[in-house]
């Protein structure tokens, strides 16, 4: 699935449609129709967005509760009322908010600062048709026009990323308890929420996906559950060093919460801002967000307009068998595909590529040894490569089921020296699938024995026994698919032969073991020298 920006919807279409107020509602509704993209087909993720803020099975909130939450709208004098987004208070004269909010729809050109107004500090927003003095708040609500606007200067629409803005208010907003208008922390750089963490969202508005539903105007909140990018792969399969995924079975954002913020703990610091989803908002499908823990992404937020990049994956990691196939005891090679630039540093995560998604081996090698209890399933390898920027996501294609190994190690006798009474075998030994080997030797020989005692004795000659002594020989190792083997005190004049076998960690052994024989002799004393005569 190709993720698609929330901001797909005409912005001007939000209030065409003039609803009734309902007698003795607290809240009127904000008529808000919009038209989807063309797009057609089973992807959840076209067409997805337009700015009016919506949250899916929330909880109504106060703006007590989410203080930092402000309302951003865009005001065009001949137009009336066109859009409105979600966004965060940084400081008393600076809002947090995402780029497709103050774009042209479809462009990373930016409307003019002065068409926004920023309301802070209220639980409810509504309005009647166009005319902003119709536009309505919560009492005690602050309004605050916008000089100026930075967006990100790596925002692009299509792959979306870095969608985040920054408003300058012409007038600060007035921080108390008592305005409810509090600024939000953010998480520190590098502070990636980990999965399975809680987050916490807040927005204006409507509780179903449908196209026709409308907004209510009211604050909702709900929680989610924070995922790995590579869970969330098929939304980030791009740039999702500066991405967030989050996913709830029982709720999920929408249209419009764009730009609001994603929080973490008590007391909350934000971490990530709203940016796309599915179309039609289902419930237990990840949204995404900029992720305000990104280095690319805080550069930019505390002042840099050339914030370091973070990597991105121009080719994806490949997993690689010895052999033909995957197969146990075997070692896979993960190689982490192609990049922008050479990241600082990369782990390597192999996982189960099933519904349990185990892991079983991360850290900085990349190679892994399956064992034979994922014999049957295939395997997967997810690259992290850190920068400056941040760190950034890819994963390789699938592995075919790993395989019981069948295929037997082989071993040789290169080479044997004898002197006196010890001899060194010389192996060269190897497996198919480079599984690891073990190299058993031995020496065996015939050696004089007692007989066993007989209850009779028999006249004539005493009777000599003989049995086979097999002694270990001592291995090493001395480089890949080298060993050495070697043996003292063996017998003079007995025909002394030497075994060779070699096993492997899948419990195979070679067909035929190596054999090799030596009969070792004495060596001839020397003839002593003649002294010289001594002359008279």
């Amino acid at each position: 699935m190709n993720p698609s920006p929330r901001l797909n919807l005409p912005r001007r279409r939000l209030l065409t449609n003039l609803l009734a107020l309902c007698i003795g509602a607290l809240a009127s509704i904000l008529a808000m129709s919009s038209q989807a993209l063309a797009s057609s087909g089973s992807n959840p993720f076209e067409g997805r967005g337009s700015l009016a803020p919506q949250i899916i099975n929330g909880q109504e909130a106060s703006i007590s509760q989410f203080p930092w939450q402000v309302y951003v709208l865009h005001y065009d004098e001949a137009e009336g009322i066109e859009g409105a987004c979600g966004g965060s208070i940084l400081d008393a004269s600076h809002i947090l908010t995402a780029a497709h909010c103050v774009d042209h729809e479809g462009t990373i050109s930016s409307y003019p600062a002065g068409e926004f107004i920023v309301f802070a500090g209220t639980s409810m927003v509504f309005g009647f048709g166009g005319p902003l003095e119709d536009f309505l708040i919560s009492p005690g609500a602050q309004s605050r026009s916008v000089d100026s606007l930075r967006t990100d200067p790596y925002y692009t629409v299509s792959p979306p990323t870095d969608d985040v803005a920054i408003l300058t208010l012409h007038e600060p907003l007035e921080l108390s308890a008592a305005t409810n208008t509090q600024p939000i922390g953010l998480v520190a750089t590098g502070g990636t929420p980990a999965p399975g963490t809680t987050l916490s969202i807040s927005g204006y508005g409507k509780e179903e996906g449908a196209e026709s539903a409308q907004s209510n105007g009211r604050l909702y909140a709900t929680t989610l559950t924070a995922i790995s990018s590579d869970a969330c792969r098929a939304e980030v399969s791009v740039n999702s060093a500066v991405l967030l995924c989050a996913v709830s079975a029982s709720s999920s954002t929408c249209q419009g919460d764009s730009g609001g913020p994603l929080t973490e703990g008590s007391p909350a610091v934000q971490v990530g801002i709203v940016d796309f989803g599915a179309k039609e908002c289902p419930v237990g499908v990840p949204d995404v967000f900029t992720n305000v823990a990104a280095p690319e992404i805080r550069g930019f937020i505390e002042g840099s307009e050339s914030p370091p990049v973070a990597v991105r994956s121009t080719s994806p990691p490949v997993v690689k068998p010895v052999g033909p196939a995957p197969v146990d005891f075997s070692p896979l090679s993960c190689e982490p595909g192609g990049w922008t630039t050479p990241p600082t540093s990369f782990t390597y995560t192999f996982q189960v590529e099933n519904a349990s998604a185990q892991v079983l081996q991360s850290g900085p090698t990349n190679v892994f040894t399956p064992p034979s209890t994922v014999v049957g399933s295939p395997l997967v390898c997810i690259v992290q490569a850190s920068s400056p920027g941040g760190v950034t996501t890819a994963r390789s294609a699938t592995t075919a089921a790993i395989a019981a190994d069948t295929m037997p190690p082989v071993a040789s006798i290169t080479a044997r020296k004898c002197k006196l009474q010890k001899c060194t075998l010389s192996i060269a030994a190897s497996d198919p699938n480079a599984v690891a080997l073990t190299v058993d030797t031995a020496a065996a020989y015939s050696v004089t024995a007692k007989c066993p005692k007989k209850k009779k004795k028999k006249k004539g000659k005493r009777s000599v026994c003989h049995e086979t002594k097999t002694v270990p020989m001592s291995v090493t190792n001395p480089s890949a698919g080298v060993y050495q083997a070697s043996v003292s005190r063996l017998p003079y004049s007995e025909k002394i032969t030497f075994t060779i076998l070699a096993a492997n960690a899948a419990g195979l052994t070679q067909v035929k073991p190596a054999l090799t024989a030596i009969t070792l002799h004495k060596p001839k004393p020397k003839k002593p020298t003649k002294k010289p005569k001594k002359r008279k």
